[in-house]
């Protein structure tokens, strides 16, 4: 199956997470692509098995928990040439001491599921990162295991 993952991110740890997440799913036998949301358009969704949308929980426009800036001009972007439907799930990166754990998660489920998209998986949200990197990454490659049985369904 062929995975893409779109993700944005302040301060590489985004990417560093969707690293990971690339790195265990090839080796679970898949083809996977890695790219800024930024760089994505409406076929990006549609020309892959699964879009895994990797965003930071971050404050923007004055509120707390939402995704990278970036999420939210992609899907304004796409809004004018909308893909016929998609299936995604999200790997989110926050902070438990903040209000909203992983609020990136529901921000980008709501603006994908307006988009057409299918949600196939439950959101994988990882609670401060970089301070106990390994078992993040471990929850990553437990995670990608459950996302290969999904799609492989």
């Amino acid at each position: 199956m062929h995975i893409t993952i779109l993700y944005a991110t302040y301060s590489n740890s985004t990417y560093a997470a969707a690293e990971v997440l690339n790195e265990e799913l090839v080796e679970l036998g898949h083809e996977v692509s890695v790219s800024l949301v930024n760089t994505a358009t409406a076929e990006t969704l549609t020309n892959t098995d699964l879009t895994i949308f990797t965003s930071p929980s971050w404050d923007y426009d004055g509120k707390e928990g939402q995704p990278h800036e970036d999420f939210f001009a992609f899907f304004k972007r796409i809004e004018t040439n909308p893909p016929a439907g998609f299936s995604y799930t999200i790997m989110a990166l926050g902070d438990s001491n903040y209000t909203y754990f992983c609020g990136a998660a529901d921000e980008i489920a709501a603006l994908a599921t307006a988009a057409s998209g299918n949600q196939t998986l439950e959101p994988l949200k990882l609670d401060q990162y970089y301070l106990n990197e390994p078992a993040r990454e471990q929850e990553i490659r437990t995670w990608a295991k459950e996302v290969s049985i999904a799609i492989s369904q």
